[in-house]
């Protein structure tokens, strides 16, 4: 029967397959979207064999990638054996992998792209390598701060000796991935152990390798962190090389200790000194060479290149130059680039005459009072001529001016004001009398306010006042200085740093300050340096050698302590310095710092403001008037003895008064003339004797002497000498022509130039 059965479902089959080889005359196409039969094959029988091998090291390495290195890119490298031995589970594992990756190969040939690759600091990255021997990614990933995972074919004591060894111990975040080499036969797999290490556990800065948990079937044989924070518990004495330069407040450099070493102090000091204590490690200050040459900051990062120093201070300012190619700065202070210029709370310099009124009152009061010259000309002679033609009389006028208001009533000379023909004149005088009046009183009063209340000047505090006030810049030629506002957008800036003195040192451009004389002076630097060493160095000489630091920032910037690139300690001393800030200790650190210059033997105060409100407010005492209080009155009388002076030089040589000269002396030659051609008359000549011609010779004589001087007075005893000597000699008619001729003279004389000059100026004296 079972026979049977089979025979017919024999020859079914075997019609149906007739009839089918019949229909089909061609192939069918295959679908463009269908995999190929090499890559169905592949897939059949490759990829499951694989599945039971590697499935669960994908799993852990997602698991790890998912947890661990998600939010930054994963550089995945993997050597020459793992891309052709394990070429099916490096496909299946990039194919999967849950994050963004670059993946390379690690050969000598793309060395540069590697290097470029490892090295891009533009992003965030972690590394994954795969290695046939733990040892060989050395050559690899070196000295780096972020998370590497690496999955080796080696067995547990390889593994313990590379985490053992100096390569591992630059390495903080490390994970090492191998399979264990007992097989599991509950599991039908051999566990994967996970292992890392602890740094710094003792004073050399060894490392000791540990076991984290092992992966089987897709669990952990315990929960751990995998990247634990390492060093939490400190470096366990370790000591550390420190570089340091001179840089107040920040580092400040001391005397020798009695081992002939520098002692240090200041902010960073303090601070390295509490970070000490708080992850027990040790510290070796050691100075930066050059740093004469180079300057405080670039000393300590030539220093910290050599691979010598663990750390570097100097209050180095954190810029992007530096923040690129020098190291990891962990910023604790906030500073910024101010300028320094002289201030004074002495009166200045003409304040004390011209302060009461500004420059459009003095313009007003001197158009005022010139301008009564004219009107008391005109009011009185109803005419400016004699003023166009003698001008000199206008100088008569400026002192009669002066004298009727100097001397209103006890002036009394025959040209006074109340002596006055005319009304108008006496009106406008009393006018000008009581303006005068009300002016002074408002000069005596603000005088006496300006000077027993001064009001201090305006300091400079923006970059605009700086540029108004014409000031020279003064900036540090090295440490990074010169470079820093090449490239500034500010359009106020740009001028200002146009022309810029470069100084060797703070102290030279402190002394620039100081000794400006032609131009003012205003120097950059630290605002913290310039407070520390005006507070500590300067003192107050005089009223106007004060020192005042801008308020206004020029350029903020952070302050930090530089570490060498990829550092092991880089995160736990960062975590340290937030600790500090947040905790407000940076701020007793400060203000114990500026205690100890104040409380010092020799620090000298001085009102350098860096804090706003201004400087420092005069005592009872400092209010007292000084010399740089009234140098301007003594400068206004100097100017006036060389204004004198220069006029009596135009006097006597010949200059504006030459006029006046010329006059006088032709006056004094017309008179002469007269006398000596009346003394020598052709019909007479016969009858006068040698003695007659004598006596009109001495009265030339007298009349010549006399002539030269101003006074009316004189005039009249030297005509009264010639008469009473020609009436001893019996001589009375050449007398009397000779009194008539002197009368004339006497009515040149007695013109108001003569009679003004000599009565009212007297009389205003």
């Amino acid at each position: 029967m079972k026979l049977v059965v089979y025979l017919t479902f024999f020859l079914y089959f075997q019609s149906t397959l007739s009839e089918k080889s019949h229909a089909i005359s061609k192939r069918a196409l295959q679908k463009s979207h269908e995999k190929s039969h090499i890559q169905k094959l592949s897939e059949m029988f490759l990829n499951q064999e694989f599945y039971n091998d590697k499935q669960s090291l994908i799993e852990l390495l997602n698991f790890i990638a998912y947890n661990y290195l998600s939010g930054c890119t994963t550089v995945i490298l993997y050597d020459k054996y793992t891309e052709i031995q394990e070429y099916a589970f490096l496909k299946h594992f990039l194919t999967g992998y849950p994050l963004t990756y670059v993946n390379a190969q690690i050969s000598t040939n793309n060395e540069t792209y590697l290097n470029k690759l490892i090295n891009n600091r533009q992003t965030c990255v972690h590394f994954m390598v795969f290695v046939r021997d733990v040892v060989e990614c050395r050559s690899v990933v070196e000295k780096r701060p972020e998370r590497i995972v690496v999955v080796a074919e080696s067995s547990q004591w390889r593994v313990q000796e590379f985490l053992a060894s100096d390569y591992s111990q630059n390495i903080v975040n490390l994970l090492v991935i191998a399979r264990s080499d007992k097989f599991s036969h509950l599991k039908g797999e051999a566990p994967f152990i996970l292992y890392s290490h602890r740094l710094f556990i003792d004073a050399l800065g060894s490392s000791q390798p540990i076991i984290l948990t092992s992966w089987s079937g897709g669990n952990f044989s315990r929960y751990v962190n995998l990247f634990e924070r390492k060093m939490s518990k400190g470096f366990s004495g370790h000591r550390f090389i420190i570089s340091v330069a001179n840089q107040p407040p920040y580092i400040i450099k001391k005397k020798r200790n009695e081992y002939d070493e520098f002692q240090y102090d200041g902010i960073e000091v303090k601070l390295v000194e509490l970070l000490s204590e708080m992850y027990n490690f040790s510290t070796d200050y050691k100075e930066a060479s050059d740093t004469k040459i180079l300057g405080s900051a670039d000393a300590v990062m030539k220093s910290l290149k050599s691979g010598n120093i663990n750390l570097g201070l100097a209050g180095l300012f954190i810029t992007q130059d530096r923040y690129n190619n020098a190291g990891i700065f962990h910023w604790h202070s906030e500073d910024c680039a101010a300028f320094i210029s002289l201030a004074s709370t002495a009166l200045p310099r003409y304040r004390a005459i011209m302060g009461p009124f500004r420059w459009t009152v003095w313009l007003c009061l001197i158009i005022v009072y010139f301008g009564a010259v004219f009107l008391f000309s005109y009011s009185d002679k109803m005419t400016l001529r004699h003023l166009i033609r003698n001008p000199e009389e206008i100088e008569n006028m400026f002192w009669y001016v002066f004298g009727t208001f100097t001397n209103c009533f006890t002036f009394m000379g025959r040209k006074s004001w109340t002596k006055a023909e005319k009304n108008t004149t006496k009106l406008l005088v009393g006018v000008y009398w009581i303006f005068t009046i009300i002016i002074t009183a408002c000069y005596t009063g603000s005088i006496i306010a300006f000077v027993t209340l001064p009001v201090f000047p305006t300091v400079i505090n923006t970059v605009d006042q700086l540029l108004n006030g014409r000031f020279q810049i003064g900036i540090l030629d090295k440490s990074g200085w010169p470079n820093w506002f090449l490239n500034v957008t500010d359009v106020a800036s740009q001028k200002l740093m146009k022309k810029v003195d470069y100084v060797p040192d703070t102290e030279s451009g402190l002394k620039n300050v100081t000794k400006a004389f032609f131009w003012p002076y205003a120097y950059l630097a630290s605002r913290e340096e310039l407070s520390y060493i005006v507070k500590s160095n300067f003192s107050v000489g005089s009223k106007k050698s004060l020192l005042h630091i801008s308020q206004q920032c020029f350029v903020p910037y952070k302050v930090g302590m530089l570490l060498p690139k990829f550092s092991v300690y880089s995160e736990i001393f960062g975590h340290g310095v937030q600790q500090i800030i947040q905790s407000g200790i940076m701020i007793k650190i400060k203000n114990d710092i500026e205690w100890n210059i104040l409380k010092s033997a020799t620090g000298k105060l001085l009102a350098a403001n860096t804090k706003g409100g201004g400087l420092k407010l005069l005592t009872y005492e400092d209010r007292a008037l000084t010399l740089d209080d009234t140098q301007g009155m003594f400068l206004l009388l100097g100017a006036g003895f060389l204004v004198g002076f220069g006029i009596l030089l135009s006097e006597i040589f010949g200059g504006c008064f030459n006029l006046c000269k010329k006059t006088s002396r032709s006056g004094l030659s017309s008179a002469s003339t007269f006398i000596s051609n009346y003394a020598n008359p052709s019909s007479v000549q016969d009858q006068r004797d040698s003695s007659k011609k004598s006596v009109l010779r001495r009265c030339s004589l007298i009349l010549t002497q006399k002539r030269l001087e101003t006074k009316p007075t004189n005039l009249e005893n030297s005509f009264g000498d010639v008469v009473n000597f020609s009436d001893n000699m019996s001589i009375s008619n050449s007398a009397r022509n000779i009194k008539s001729a002197l009368e004339h003279e006497r009515s040149i004389f007695e013109r108001p130039f003569f009679e003004k000059r000599s009565k009212s100026y007297s009389d205003a004296i």
